[in-house]
């Protein structure tokens, strides 16, 4: 099989992948992402997700690699990672009493014959109504979560926030869509012996 490359150098996504216990190389992808307002949500962090694995062709021209995005959208509105506690507090408060969307993408991409596959995994989240300001921001400061997009950590104390869940892959809040992603890497070849054979 082709070697495994992960286009990313976030340590949750890395984690996330890591537990399908297959080998990889990480490598910080070479790609500036742009919004395109003409795409809705779930598309555009398909085209981002595909577009992270491209970037890395020339340097991994044997290698089949993966790139992963993800888009909070509220309503038409798309979030950014806060990179502060106050404008991760402002993101939550935005979102307190709403249900927004994340759509987390995938894409594999096999640098040489540059065949691809993409696929996205979106989950609806409501949030409580009336959270507490103070609360808000003590969670922000004890996760440390404004690297995260929304300001919180559906891993760990998120779903303090939550009033409601509909995903079909828990993984995908936290970043990467598991389920999807293994039966992905099953039509390129990878993760033989998970299944019986019929007799």
């Amino acid at each position: 099989m082709k070697p495994l490359v992960f286009a990313s150098q976030s340590k949750y996504k890395l984690a996330l992948f890591g537990n399908l216990g297959l080998p990889f190389t990480p490598a910080a992808p070479k790609f500036e992402e742009t919004i395109d307002p003409a795409l809705d949500p779930a598309a555009l962090a398909q085209k981002l997700a595909l577009g992270k694995a491209c970037s890395l062709a020339a340097d991994f021209p044997g290698s089949v690699i993966i790139g992963s995005d993800q888009i909070l959208a509220l309503d038409a509105k798309i979030f950014t990672k806060p990179g502060s506690v106050d404008k991760a507090v402002d993101q939550l408060r935005e979102l307190t009493g709403k249900t927004h969307c994340l759509h987390t993408a995938f894409a594999l991409f096999d640098a040489h014959s540059q065949a691809s596959l993409t696929g996205v995994e979106t989950s609806r989240i409501t949030f409580h109504d009336n959270l507490a300001p103070e609360f808000l921001r003590r969670l922000v400061e004890e996760e440390r979560s404004w690297d995260c997009v929304g300001g919180y950590k559906y891993e760990s104390k998120g779903p303090l926030l939550m009033k409601a869940v509909e995903t079909n892959d828990a993984s995908a809040i936290i970043g990467l869509p598991l389920i999807a992603i293994a039966a992905a890497l099953d039509r390129w070849g990878y993760l033989r012996g998970r299944f019986s054979t019929p007799e």
